[in-house]
């Protein structure tokens, strides 16, 4: 029996002098995210909610002493952002016809292309100031070429290869800007969960 005050949530915890995703926060966006969904479940209109998509795409959490599990979190949010993705496909088939969901599709491709073609170290733009960390350029690139292999029909990818990555952290002229690197798989994974 759960006691007044205490989480209701099923996501395990880490221990107590281990760093997880602050609970409160992580239990309130669940719940915020589960009326949503139901809503757009039960919608007679059949409208479209595209920022909530983006919110679980996006959203990070902050850490606490003994919070729940990252990985366990993380794969509820896949999860669900995998559903939201095929609501979206679903909605767009539905409401604008087949060849408006292949043209969006097109247009992913061609935005992941644009950046992918670039030469190595210049896909994405540096920090704003040298000191300022960013993802190793090297670590960014190899996914990158990983993405336009598949992209080209070479190398298979799943959408974990793309959301489970990780890029070592660097400054200066060996980094890319991690806000634009991140907006930029967003849009990889889009792309996957449209063509998967």
């Amino acid at each position: 029996m759960k006691h007044q005050g205490e989480s209701q949530s099923e996501f395990q915890r880490v221990a107590p002098d281990q760093i997880g995703y602050q609970r409160q926060e992580v239990d309130t966006f669940f719940l915020e995210v589960a009326d949503r969904y139901e809503q757009l479940l039960t919608d007679s209109q059949g409208a479209w909610d595209q920022s909530l998509a983006d919110r679980v795409r996006q959203i990070i959490f902050s850490e606490e002493a003994g919070g729940y599990q990252p990985a366990d979190v993380d794969r509820v949010l896949s999860v669900l952002e995998d559903r939201l993705a095929e609501m979206e496909r679903r909605y767009l088939i539905s409401s604008r016809g087949q060849a408006y969901w292949q043209e969006h599709v097109q247009e992913l491709e061609s935005l992941l292309l644009g950046r992918l073609k670039r030469p190595e170290k210049q896909r994405f733009r540096r920090p704003s100031q040298k000191l300022i960390k960013g993802y190793f350029t090297r670590d960014v690139d190899q996914l990158c070429d990983r993405i336009l292999a598949h992209l080209e029909g070479e190398e298979p990818l799943t959408l974990e290869d793309v959301r489970l990555a990780a890029f070592r952290a660097s400054t200066g002229d060996m980094s890319y800007d991690e806000t634009q690197v991140d907006a930029f798989l967003d849009r990889c994974v889009q792309y996957l969960q449209a063509t998967l």
